[in-house]
């Protein structure tokens, strides 16, 4: 590799990043530009404003939107009691609205007698929780970000590295960064090792976490000056990571290992227990050598934990989880590398959001060309699994969820996969964006 000229790089890149599965034509099925509104006018006794994700811009639909103040010297209308695609919120609470597929929510607050300086408000969905003020009436209040950090109501969340998944970047994307100066995408993507990437899947007990770029046969890809490198907003992260499949070099050492999260503490507690939402990304272990993990796994999710694992990890799923989910290895990829968003909420949003290429993720059908999915699917195997993205035909999931427990726990499982900066520096891919709207999902 020393004496390896640079023409020979993107080919090999492209070798590379193939290896988890497809191509397909930038990672948005529209040629029309996405549906855009105007900020609502709130009417003079009103007040509208955006719910977005930590990042100031990313919109978050669904989001219940109320006043938090108290009803004195106020002349409030009566909630409404058919809001729809949100949660009510607490019971006394004064009016409320929903947000948008734009993340537009309006509240009709009625005559304030005396005008109060400030008008605190609140906003939740799901794990998901943030707090403002407005000035006055009769305005929109531009958006209002949910926090990034666990302490002012973002949720606590853990994620397991992985080879050809990096969905930390797409929470910097959002937002999740205690510097909002960082979180340019990194120029690394991991790589297999020769032979490890096969199907089907083996109990890989003896598994190590790999080097951020792993040597291929006959070439070591870190040797291009520019190629290998941190991201640089590593250490700035307000969730958790835990080593899977993935290091991030010298610094990566220092996170702990994906078993953490199951082996009790000194005082008996499970790590994993203190958190709102765990991800895996794809071809992160399952911890084989901790007892009865798919147990610890599934009550985690029954007490109100989110879990979201995609492709080759799907055993994260389906062994806790065999109730509801089996295995059917993508072997034959996705006929035209095209796809059908199935959930109307999601093919909404996706119709307002901008993709790589400038458009509309979705075209009017809901549809999008893939830009990079895996090897796994799962079969649904109880009523309860939701389809999300199927392929054209219908006849295999691409993207599921289901309930798990009386807690409002649930598990979300997808083939697709978040892009490096090889596809997504010029902006989103649909898997990317889909998996944005995923997070915020309850």
């Amino acid at each position: 590799m020393k004496n390896m000229t640079v023409s020979v790089l993107p080919g090999l890149l492209a070798l590379l990043l193939a290896a988890c599965g497809g191509g397909g034509g930038g990672g948005g099925g529209s040629t029309d530009r996405p549906d855009q509104a105007d900020p609502p006018e709130p009417g003079a006794t009103g007040l509208s404003g955006k719910i977005t994700a930590p990042n100031g811009e990313t919109p978050i639909p669904g989001v219940t939107v109320y006043y938090d103040g108290t009803g004195t010297g106020l002349s409030l209308p009566a909630p409404r009691s058919a809001q729809t695609g949100c949660a009510a919120p607490p019971p006394g609470s004064g009016p409320w609205g929903c947000t948008d597929q734009h993340g537009f929510f309006v509240l009709e607050l009625g005559e304030l007698d005396p005008a109060p300086d400030t008008l605190p408000l609140a906003f939740f969905k799901g794990k998901w929780a943030g707090q403002a003020s407005a000035d006055g009436l009769g305005d929109y209040i531009g958006a209002l970000p949910f926090p990034a950090d666990a302490a002012s109501g973002a949720p606590r969340i853990a994620v397991v590295t992985g080879v050809y998944d990096q969905i930390e970047e797409v929470l910097i994307h959002l937002g999740m960064t205690s510097n909002p100066g960082t979180g340019s995408v990194a120029l690394t993507r991991s790589m297999p090792v020769a032979g490890q990437h096969t199907h089907p899947h083996t109990h890989r007990k003896d598994a190590q976490p790999r080097t951020a770029m792993a040597m291929t046969e006959g070439y070591d890809i870190c040797d291009m000056p520019g190629v290998c490198q941190e991201p640089d907003w590593l250490g700035s992260e307000t969730f958790d990571l835990y080593i899977g499949s993935r290091q991030y070099g010298g610094i990566g050492e220092d996170y702990p290992d994906l078993e953490t999260l199951f082996t009790p503490t000194a005082g008996g507690q499970l790590p994993l227990m203190d958190y709102d939402i765990l991800y895996v990304n794809c071809d992160a272990p399952p911890p084989y050598d901790v007892l009865n993990w798919e147990n610890t796994l599934a009550q985690f999710v029954s007490q109100g934990g989110l879990l979201y694992v995609t492709d080759l990890s799907s055993e994260w799923v389906t062994q806790p989880f065999y109730s509801y989910v089996s295995q059917n290895f993508m072997v034959d990829g996705v006929d035209g590398d095209r796809v059908q968003v199935t959930d109307s909420a999601l093919r909404d949003w996706l119709r307002a959001m901008p993709c790589g290429n400038g458009n509309a993720c979705v075209d009017n059908n809901g549809r999008f060309w893939l830009t990079g999915y895996g090897d796994d699917v799962l079969t649904p195997d109880d009523p309860a699994v939701t389809p999300l993205v199927t392929d054209l035909s219908g006849d295999r999931v691409l993207t599921l969820r289901f309930p798990h427990g009386d807690n409002a726990g649930q598990v979300f499982f997808s083939t697709f996969h978040t892009a490096d900066g090889f596809y997504g520096s010029s902006g989103r891919t649909a898997e990317e964006r889909m998996l944005e709207y995923l997070f915020y999902a309850d």
